[in-house]
C-alpha cells in the first residue's frame, strides 16, 4: 500500500459516520517499525497516520505522527511490551482524531509514557493517491492460517442443528 516498507503492528481504524460507500472517509492511526528484521535493541516504534476519501479504494500518502520510540522505553506486561491498551481513531465533525501512546526515555526505573492526539489531520483526497489494486499476497511471508478444531465430543451449533433436522 505504501512505497516505503512499513511493518504495521497495531492499527486503530475509524470511519466518519456521516460518510458511506465509495465516498466513505477512513482514517487509520497505527504503530509501525520502519524495518521488520530488527531486534529489541535496534527496533524503533513510530506512530503513523493514513487516510482514504474513497472508502479504502485509494489512500493518501502516510504521515509520521510521533516517534521514533526505543522499545526499552516501553513497560513490559504479561503480553509483552506495551504502548497502552489500544490505539484508536474517532471522527468529530468530519475530523479524524487519533489516540495513541508515546514514550520518551526512562528516568532511572520510571517510565515516561503518555497518551496523545494529533491536530490538523484530514481525510480529503490530496496529492498522489496510493492503491493496492495490483498487489498480490506474499504467501511465503504470511502467517499460516490454522483451521479451528472443535473440542472432542462437542458438535458446533451449525452442525448440531443440521444433524437434528436429518433425523
Amino acid at each position: 500500500m505504501t512505497p516505503r516498507a512499513r511493518w504495521i503492528t497495531i492499527p486503530g481504524i475509524g470511519i466518519d459516520p456521516t460518510t458511506s460507500g465509495a465516498g466513505a472517509h477512513v482514517a487509520v492511526h497505527y504503530y509501525y517499525y520502519s524495518q521488520s528484521n530488527c531486534t529489541v535493541s535496534t527496533c524503533q516504534l513510530i506512530v503513523g497516520f493514513i487516510s482514504s476519501a474513497s472508502g479504502g479504494a485509494t489512500w493518501n500518502e502516510p504521515v509520521t505522527i510521533a516517534g521514533p520510540m526505543h522499545l526499552g522505553w516501553l513497560p513490559s506486561s504479561q503480553n509483552g511490551l506495551m504502548v497502552g491498551d489500544y490505539v484508536a481513531t474517532a471522527f468529530v465533525n468530519g475530523v479524524p482524531h487519533g489516540v495513541f501512546a508515546v514514550a520518551a526515555a526512562n528516568s532511572g526505573t520510571t517510565f515516561d509514557e503518555a497518551i496523545f492526539t494529533a491536530q490538523g489531520l484530514t481525510v480529503t483526497a490530496e496529492g498522489r493517491q496510493l492503491s493496492s489494486t495490483a498487489d498480490r499476497p506474499l504467501h511465503k511471508l504470511s502467517d499460516k492460517l490454522e483451521r479451528e478444531q472443535p473440542e472432542k465430543g462437542v458438535i458446533p451449533p451449525s452442525r448440531h442443528s443440521s444433524k437434528q433436522s436429518a433425523k
